[in-house]
């Protein structure tokens, strides 16, 4: 008799805040946010195996940014995990390639706990957490749960699905350098402010360029390289949009086509041979 069932995979794909408009904090000290999010071609990969041998949950951990990644309680695939009631007759075995860069404004943790509730959820379709029981993991797990482009409300929870806006070519770029989430949310409070923003439906390109990101000045003045990341992307040929995602470092270019990308990217790769730079896809696929 075998002891491990068969392996489910799921890949947690990078988020990308094309637009991040922040209100000032409430009453609870949660900012409102009003964001327009898509979904890039790569992400973390993780695997998930049913073991009958083994006598608690184990993660395992490889790839270019396992270092220095807790695979115990404090990571946030095993805090997913222990919103389930699981049989007691077999336990999970996680397998994570840590491709994304950590604590980069890209979501990669959040999509590592969302792929893992895919992946239970597909294990056994009664290990279903409401909602409500997966709202402490974070904001951003309703919005990787979904994985697909989407307007983004509230502290994170309002989605509204945008389908048929297809995709846009891009650059992702992170210095190799890690922000709070927090630090940048306090420094904010203090010396940051609110922009408007109007995104009537048109183009992922044309709803990018309407809007701003609330918190990129605040995270340059915490990390300055940000803004060298920032002038890198814009001086590369035919990029159309550089901007940060999410509270950073990590910064995006949008380019006409992939190759514009691809060349953009080893033309930063050959003047700052450190930073992580990604060519890919964001949005949906046709």
């Amino acid at each position: 008799m075998r002891a491990n069932t068969a392996t489910n995979k799921e890949t947690a794909r990078a988020k990308i805040n094309l637009t991040l408009h922040v209100g000032a904090a409430q009453e609870d000290e949660f900012h409102p946010l009003h964001s327009l999010v898509v979904f890039a071609h790569i992400g973390d990969e993780l695997s998930l195996q049913m073991s009958k041998t083994e006598t608690a949950p184990r993660l395992n951990i490889s790839g270019p940014f396992a270092d220095n990644l807790p695979n115990g309680a404090d990571n946030l695939i095993m805090q997913a995990y222990g919103k389930f009631s699981t049989r007691r007759d077999a336990k999970p075995v996680f397998n994570l390639v840590k491709n994304l860069p950590i604590a980069s404004g890209i979501g990669g943790g959040s999509a590592d706990a969302a792929a893992t509730i895919r992946l239970m959820s597909n294990h056994d379709q009664n290990l279903r957490p409401s909602p409500k029981t997966l709202s402490d993991l974070g904001a951003d797990i309703p919005a990787c749960l979904l994985s697909k482009t989407c307007l983004m409300e509230g502290i994170g929870e309002r989605l509204t699905p945008l389908p048929d806006l297809g995709q846009v070519a891009a650059l992702l770029v992170n210095p190799g350098v890690s922000i709070s989430t927090a630090a940048v949310f306090k420094t904010f409070d203090k010396t940051g402010s609110s922009s408007q923003f109007h995104l009537p439906p048109s183009s992922l390109l044309e709803m990018a360029q309407g809007g701003h990101n609330d918190l990129q000045e605040t995270a340059i003045s915490i990390e300055p390289v940000i803004h060298t990341v920032l002038e890198s992307i814009t001086a590369q040929e035919g990029c159309q949009l550089a901007r940060m995602s999410g509270s950073g470092a990590t910064c995006f270019g949008v380019f006409p086509d992939i190759e514009d990308a691809q060349n953009a990217a080893k033309d930063i790769k050959a003047k700052y041979a450190d930073w992580w730079c990604m060519p890919t896809m964001l949005g949906d696929t046709p």
